[in-house]
């Protein structure tokens, strides 16, 4: 069994009327595991380790642009309104990873907010690293996309996700 460890970033998208008063912001995931135990593939993410990164502005992540509080409220609202950690702490992605020229093809099902749903994306391999990216529409797991301000500022049904793991011993 093979284990790894890395980053996962989360991207999210504004938009609404009033979304030039928003940010777009890049979070991340400080407590996940990942194994890979022959071509099965088991990652599972602790939701409640999620932390805000900071706003991104040009493809570029400020992370002093907001302080501590801030960074506190936009974990609080994403934990408790949007994944609601309370009742589903865990996000789990169980699949194969079918090697080729130069990465894997990763084919599963994630289970997320007490859904599951199918996922599918390339993983490549650089020097020993492993990248991958790829978009999903969280109301496909029943997440209703975050609205402030009557609506008028409002996240899109797509997230960003990307992954950069290396193995571990």
């Amino acid at each position: 069994m093979r284990q790894a460890s890395g980053t996962i970033h989360v991207f999210t998208f504004k938009e609404g009327l009033l979304a030039s008063a928003a940010h777009d912001l890049r979070l991340r995931f400080e407590r996940f595991t990942c194994r890979l135990d022959g071509a099965a593939l088991k990652v599972v993410i602790d939701l409640n380790s999620l932390r805000v990164d900071g706003p991104v502005r040009g493809g570029v992540v400020d992370a002093g642009a907001y302080d501590a509080h801030r960074r506190d409220e936009i974990e609080r609202a994403a934990r408790k309104q949007v994944l609601r950690t309370e009742r589903f702490p865990a996000a789990e992605f169980t699949g194969q990873a079918t090697p080729r020229q130069g990465g894997f093809d990763v084919h599963g099902a994630l289970a997320l907010a007490g859904r599951a749903g199918p996922l599918a994306f390339a993983v490549t391999e650089d020097q020993g690293a492993y990248r991958a990216a790829f978009e999903l529409r969280p109301s496909q797991w029943g997440i209703a996309p975050y609205s402030a301000l009557l609506g008028t500022i409002r996240v899109q049904d797509r997230v960003r996700i990307e992954l950069a793991f290396g193995e571990t011993d």
